[in-house]
């Protein structure tokens, strides 16, 4: 069948997504019923949903077509999304290396995300590797990690951490958000209506927490009078109650000890201004 799909794909239905949504409903008002069923019947219900999962998982493997389709439906989308990892380490006794690259599957916007970490972390191992020829013997170090901190219905987010260290160490991140509605990637400048001025809004309200914040406690390292603006494409994430929040790299607007300064940005702030 995999030789034969391979040679010969199909057409997908118009109405497959339709159908596999009656199939989930089905498959659970059946598992309430069973409830009150027999042990006999229980079994023959569950050979009817062991087929189904079989369907379910073999159709998008068979099919190139059915895949992408699966992919772009919100709720399954999350299903047949995978994520692995390559590696990159190196230890010369001086400097040493762990790089841990996340690779996404299933569907267009997965494989461009995949395609642009591995561009740029491609790029943190050739500079690591140019270092380590000109310092000779002496130290620095390079890690890479990443973690999912957004898998909703609507939004995937992948954030990948890195930290380079010589005599003092820097940390820093970029955030790949994928719009499960749209299937596209999206950075923080799609989030606003053309021509919306949300960098002045999102800087303004930036600089109040920071000044707030440092108002109440004076322990606090922020360096309001060399923050201008925050970038256009600044990085992003959405929290677990779907606010805006703002994360910017080690030094860029406190000292060093502050680490990476996150802002969560108030609603009435965006409003008017996203799309």
């Amino acid at each position: 069948m995999r030789e034969r799909a391979e040679r010969e794909p199909f057409p997908l239905p118009e109405d497959y997504a339709g159908r596999v949504f009656a199939t989930c409903a089905a498959l659970e008002e059946t598992a309430m019923q069973t409830q009150q069923k027999p042990k006999k019947t229980l079994f023959r219900y569950g050979g009817w949903i062991a087929a189904a999962l079989a369907v379910f998982i073999a159709v998008p493997n068979l099919s190139p077509a059915a895949a992408a389709a699966m992919a772009d439906i919100p709720v399954l989308g999350a299903l047949v999304e995978i994520v692995t990892f390559r590696s990159y380490t190196y230890d010369d006794g001086h400097s040493a290396a762990d790089v841990q690259v996340p690779e996404l599957e299933g569907g267009a916007a997965a494989q461009e995300v995949s395609d642009q970490v591995k561009a740029y972390t491609d790029q943190l191992i050739a500079q690591f590797q140019e270092d380590c020829q000109t310092i000779g013997e002496g130290y620095q170090g390079l890690d890479v990690a990443s973690r999912v901190v957004t898998d909703s219905d609507e939004w995937f987010t992948l954030r990948v951490d890195a930290t380079q260290t010589q005599a003092s160490g820097y940390s820093f991140s970029r955030f790949y958000h994928i719009d499960k509605a749209t299937g596209q990637v999206v950075t923080l400048s799609g989030l606003f209506r053309e021509g919306a001025d949300y960098v002045t809004a999102l800087s303004a309200e930036v600089l109040r927490q920071m000044e707030d914040q440092m108002a109440e406690d004076d322990a606090l390292g922020y360096l309001p009078e060399e923050f201008t603006a925050i970038d256009p494409e600044q990085n992003f994430y959405f929290n677990a109650d779907g606010a805006l929040v703002l994360v910017f790299d080690e030094y860029t607007v406190a000292a060093g000890y502050m680490g990476m300064p996150e802002f969560t940005i108030p609603a009435s702030v965006t409003d008017g201004l996203l799309k």
